[in-house]
C-alpha cells in the first residue's frame, strides 16, 4: 500500500485485537509480524484500559524480541514513553465525580460491583465470578472495599463490569448520566467504564507525538470497541478489526478481512506493509 513507507508508529489495542479470545498473549504469528515491521524502524505502542504498571509488566511476561515505545493506559488517562522512562498522568476523574456516578448508577442498578485502579490492585465492592476470572487472567490482585473508599482519591476511571444482559440495561443509563466532567465508555461487551471527559487514547497519542516529533499522519493505530474510537479517528491510518464494534468500523479507514481469533491484525499488518518485505 502506498502510505506503509510513511509510518513511523503502529499502535493496538490488546483485547479483541491483539490478542484472541480467552488469551493474554498475542500469537506466534502475531509476535513475529509485529517483530518483522519493529526491525523496519517502526515504532510500537500498545493503547489500553489497563493502567501503564500493569502493562509493563504484561509486556515483559510476554517475553517479546522487541520492546514497545508507548504505553497507553486507562483509556488515555496516562501514558508511559519507555524509551525515556517518563510516564505522565493526563486526565483523572475527581472524587467528587466518581461519588457522583456511583450514586447515579447504583441507584438505579444496586447491585452492580464498581471498581477502581489503585496502587497496582483492583478495588472492588465484592468477588464474583468475573472478578475472579479477572484476576486469574491479569493476574492482579482484588482488593475487597466499602463503597466510598472508591472516591477517596482521584482515579483514572471507574469501571462496571457485567453480563452482556445487564449492559444492554445499564449502557442507556451510562450513556444519559454522561457530561462535561465525565463520560462513560464501553470497553467490552462486558465492560462499562466512565474517564475524564478528556481522557481518550487519541488525546494521549497526539500528546505523545508532539513530544516525541512524530506526525500523527504517520501513525497507524488498530482497534475493535468504542473506547478506541478516538484513537483511529487520530492517528494518520484508522484500522478496525472485522469482529470490531459497529461505531468503531465508522472511524475507521480500513477494516480487517478477519477476526482477531484469525490473527487479523497480523494478516492485514503483512498486507499493509508489504513493500517493506
Amino acid at each position: 500500500m502506498i502510505y506503509s513507507d510513511m509510518i513511523k508508529l503502529a499502535v493496538f489495542d490488546i483485547d479483541g485485537t491483539l490478542t484472541r479470545d480467552g488469551s493474554v498473549k498475542p500469537s506466534d504469528y502475531t509476535i513475529d509480524v509485529l517483530n518483522k515491521i519493529n526491525e523496519k524502524g517502526i515504532k510500537l505502542g500498545i493503547a489500553s484500559g489497563r493502567d501503564v504498571l500493569q502493562l509493563k509488566q504484561i509486556v515483559n511476561e510476554w517475553d517479546l524480541p522487541f520492546s514497545f515505545s508507548l504505553l497507553i493506559g486507562l483509556n488515555g488517562s496516562e501514558y508511559y514513553d519507555l524509551d525515556k522512562n517518563d510516564i505522565k498522568h493526563l486526565y483523572e476523574l475527581s472524587s467528587e465525580d466518581v461519588k457522583d456516578i456511583c450514586d447515579k448508577m447504583l441507584g438505579k442498578f444496586p447491585d452492580l460491583n464498581a471498581s477502581i485502579y489503585r496502587e497496582g490492585k483492583r478495588y472492588l465492592l465484592y468477588e464474583d465470578e468475573m472478578a475472579l476470572s479477572s484476576k486469574k487472567r491479569n493476574k492482579m490482585g482484588n482488593v475487597i472495599v466499602p463503597l466510598e473508599v472508591l472516591w477517596e482519591k482521584p482515579c483514572g476511571k471507574l469501571m462496571f463490569r457485567v453480563d452482556e444482559e445487564t449492559m444492554k440495561k445499564i449502557e442507556p443509563l451510562a450513556n444519559q448520566i454522561s457530561n462535561d466532567r465525565y463520560r462513560a465508555c464501553k470497553t467490552q461487551t462486558t465492560m462499562m467504564e466512565f474517564v475524564h471527559a478528556k481522557s481518550n487514547k487519541g488525546n494521549a497519542l497526539k500528546m505523545f507525538c508532539e513530544h516525541n516529533n512524530i506526525d500523527l499522519n504517520d501513525v497507524i493505530a488498530v482497534g475493535d470497541m468504542n473506547n478506541d474510537n478516538e484513537l483511529l479517528l487520530t492517528a494518520g491510518i484508522g484500522v478496525c478489526m472485522k469482529n470490531g464494534a459497529e461505531e468503531t468500523k465508522k472511524c475507521a479507514d480500513y477494516i480487517t478481512d478477519l477476526t482477531n481469533n484469525q490473527d487479523g491484525c497480523a494478516h492485514f499488518l503483512l498486507d499493509y506493509f508489504s513493500d517493506l518485505f
